[in-house]
């Protein structure tokens, strides 16, 4: 004998759906045909459904947020005679009861969380691929380019954006290193210019030095004659992209961050 089972959701009715098939799975593949009614959010097309169920002798399964609709469908179901599997009311009451607040009731939200992760996993990707100025060709995919000197806090800058979603390529800025030329093709109000006070860098140049078990008094890494030259050319860099230039010194990566935010309406 075989079924018809309506799936009944005020979104996509996805995990209502994976019920359904987890527990038909266990019968006859041809025991149960599975009917999905999407975003039935209001009164009147609930009660067309039922309508429908009824005449059909259907199986509703339902995942409403809504505590009015619920209420309704099964008020309706019960009136008609119709067996009604409600997957997400017990559990939102039971919740509600534990937690001591009342659901937001609001559809999709499941999905919108799922949406954000994988921004974010993707725009962490992209800025792993085009930290320190690599993949220069993805450089139309980004969101925002920093660009600035060495040590200047491009990376860790980039991945606390990325873990915003937003897509962020870095480019270092080397008197020596010609710029790509895709750097050019960006949009002047994407790409973000970090500059620093020469004493601080040079502070934080030696320091990463000593870390790397270096001499910072024999390297031009860490020299201020050399450090002023990074700078003068990283600013001519700036001006001639037209970018704007945030200055960094004794800001926290979190600070910057919400700066450049600001700066773009993000």
């Amino acid at each position: 004998m075989s079924v018809r089972i309506f799936i009944v959701s005020d979104f996509t009715g996805e995990t209502a759906e994976h019920v359904a098939k987890a527990a038909t799975s266990q019968f006859n593949s041809k025991a149960s045909e599975l009917v999905r009614f999407r975003y039935v959010n209001d009164q009147d097309r609930l009660i067309e459904v039922l309508r429908r169920a009824q005449d059909e002798n259907a199986l509703i399964i339902a995942t409403l947020v809504d505590h009015q609709l619920r209420n309704l469908l099964a008020k309706e179901a019960s009136r008609r005679n119709i067996d009604f599997i409600d997957i997400l009311g017990p559990i939102l009451g039971t919740l509600e009861k534990r937690i001591g607040s009342p659901p937001r009731e609001t559809p999709g939200l499941m999905r919108r969380m799922d949406e954000e992760y994988f921004r974010r996993v993707k725009a962490i990707e992209f800025a792993i691929k085009c930290d320190d100025g690599k993949s220069p060709e993805l450089l139309k995919e980004a969101d925002i380019v920093l660009i600035g000197v060495s040590r200047s806090g491009k990376t860790p800058l980039a991945m606390y954006l990325a873990h915003k979603g937003l897509m962020v390529a870095n480019m270092p800025l080397v008197p020596e290193s010609p710029v790509p030329m895709e750097l050019f093709e960006v949009p002047s109000n994407k790409i973000i210019g970090l500059m620093i006070d020469p004493a601080k860098l040079a502070r934080i140049r030696r320091e990463r030095l000593r870390v790397l078990g270096l001499d910072p008094e024999v390297s031009m890494y860490a020299r201020q004659e050399r450090i002023e030259e990074e700078l003068r050319y990283a600013k001519q860099i700036m001006e001639v992209l037209k970018a704007k230039i945030f200055d960094v010194t004794n800001k926290a990566v979190e600070e910057t961050a919400q700066e450049i935010m600001d700066y773009l309406n993000i």
